[in-house]
């Protein structure tokens, strides 16, 4: 039996807010300055994502190697997906150190049968524009047969203006709305729905059959996710711990943190949340949430578990009256940026890791025990896990966490501006790779100093509760 709260989200979708009846939550909190954020409860009909793909279908023609370039919700969930399918020549690019673009393009033998489909709902997200222009650099002047833009239509004479005249662009949703918010994208949108298109040799009846059983769990996932909700809804601190069904890999571990963190994290005074993502816990103050349905195929099971922490994240929201769909604060280290911008970012101080662990030590504060390292640079696996290690051991009654680039920024940085129990360790390379074959060093250099502004902002917005250093390896 569907419970009043599972109507009311259903009815809310679609809808503006003065549509929706009073007694319904989601009129005050799934709307984000105004806009309705709710499109991804939509279930849209199959025909839509066939005739949407079937119109891309010429694009990739010739094409063997494919670049998915954006940042948080555009990306975490392609990772995830590419994660179930062993070979394949798609790459993800989420990273401005240069070191993370020429790990792709050694990877690729020609780069005349790439295609770079880049991400980013208002078409400006300054990541995905650096990232995108310093790839493009590789085609020469025939780029503009190499790229294809998915964003939101209204960001599509944006996009033009940005230098992007000539290439394909093509809305994320479906329906060519724009009610669907980054996090909630995976997997109801192209974004998910392309990669997994040439994933599967773009069968259109292999892709049918994934999407039926998807939406024949929808129902069971979303009855389950309301009964989570009701049972931690008077549960506080908000620490939760969302299992995993499959073997889906730490990529499915920054989608779940972004939804989490930035759904729930800085909406209430005195309200604290954490999410552990894949991370073994065995504290009890986090509080287990997990699809219990038996579903064979690996795909339709991953985007009925995404739907799934979806569903949770609405249902536990409107228990405690928090709009889960916006993110108001990100915009604090956006706006320190740009205060900062073209101001020097040599003047951070050089340390190893033992001496950032003294400094740490030296302003930690024994209320917060959580301890967040996030690296502005594109490590390798030892690299993350000395880090991780290390820190454990120094602080082994605290948990530690550790984060790769400014992605954090993308998924983490909302719930960290009011959080008061943790800290926060952000590390720059002791230097950047200044060679890419095909692209200018005068691109790569722009894309490092804009990592740096990035981190550099970061902590000035959060100076009470973080240190800055250069990381010497």
């Amino acid at each position: 039996m569907m419970d009043r709260l599972e109507q009311y989200l259903l009815d809310a979708q679609g809808k503006e807010k003065e549509e929706i009846s009073s007694n319904n939550p989601y009129g005050k909190i799934g709307f984000d300055s105004g806009k309705k954020r709710l499109g991804w409860v939509r279930v849209t009909p199959f025909n839509l994502i066939k005739d949407s793909l079937l119109s891309i279908s010429p694009l990739l023609k010739g094409k063997e190697n494919f670049i998915f370039v954006g940042m948080g919700g555009s990306i975490n969930g392609i990772k995830t997906l590419f994660f179930l399918f062993k070979r394949h020549k798609l790459f993800t690019l989420d990273s401005l150190d240069p070191a993370a673009t020429e790990a792709i393009l050694k990877k690729i033998k020609n780069i005349d049968k790439t295609l770079v489909i880049s991400i980013s709902k208002s078409g400006t997200t300054q990541e995905t524009q650096l990232l995108s222009l310093a790839l493009r650099e590789s085609f020469g002047s025939n780029w503009s047969k190499h790229f294809l833009w998915l964003a939101d239509p209204s960001a599509f004479e944006k996009l033009e203006t940005l230098g992007w005249k000539g290439a394909q662009m093509r809305p994320i949703q479906f329906d060519a709305q724009a009610d669907v918010g980054g996090r909630f994208s995976c997997p109801h949108t192209l974004i998910f729905f392309l990669p997994l298109f040439l994933l599967l040799k773009q069968d259109i009846g292999k892709l049918k059959q994934v999407y039926d059983i998807y939406l024949s769990s929808q129902a069971l996932a979303r009855h389950q996710a309301y009964l989570f909700a009701e049972k931690y809804k008077d549960k506080e601190p908000a620490y939760f711990f969302p299992q995993v069904k499959g073997n889906l890999g730490e990529s499915f571990s920054s989608w779940i943190v972004q939804l989490f963190q930035e759904s729930l994290g800085s909406k209430k005074e005195n309200f604290s949340v954490k999410t552990t993502g894949l991370l073994k816990v065995k504290n009890s103050l986090f509080l287990p949430i997990k699809l219990k349905a038996k579903i064979n195929n690996p795909v339709a099971s991953l985007m009925s578990q995404m739907y799934f922490f979806q569903a949770f994240v609405a249902f536990y929201s409107a228990f405690k009256d928090i709009n889960f769909v916006d993110q108001e604060f990100v915009e604090k280290y956006k706006d320190a940026m740009r205060k900062i911008e073209g101001s020097k970012t040599d003047d951070i101080n050089l340390l190893d890791l033992a001496q950032i662990i003294k400094e740490v030590k030296g302003k930690i504060s024994t209320k917060q025990k959580f301890i967040e390292v996030v690296l502005y640079f594109y490590p390798s696996k030892e690299i993350i896990a000395k880090v991780r290690q290390a820190m454990s051991r120094a602080f082994s009654d605290r948990m530690v966490f550790v984060f790769v680039g400014s992605d954090w920024n993308h998924h983490s940085y909302q719930a960290a501006f009011a959080d008061k129990n943790t800290f926060y360790v952000f590390l720059l390379a002791s230097s950047y790779l200044n060679f890419v074959e095909g692209i200018s060093q005068a691109t790569l250099v722009k894309n490092i100093e804009k990592l740096k502004i990035i981190s550099k902002a970061t902590h000035l917005t959060l100076e009470d509760k973080s240190l800055l250093f250069r990381f010497s390896r």
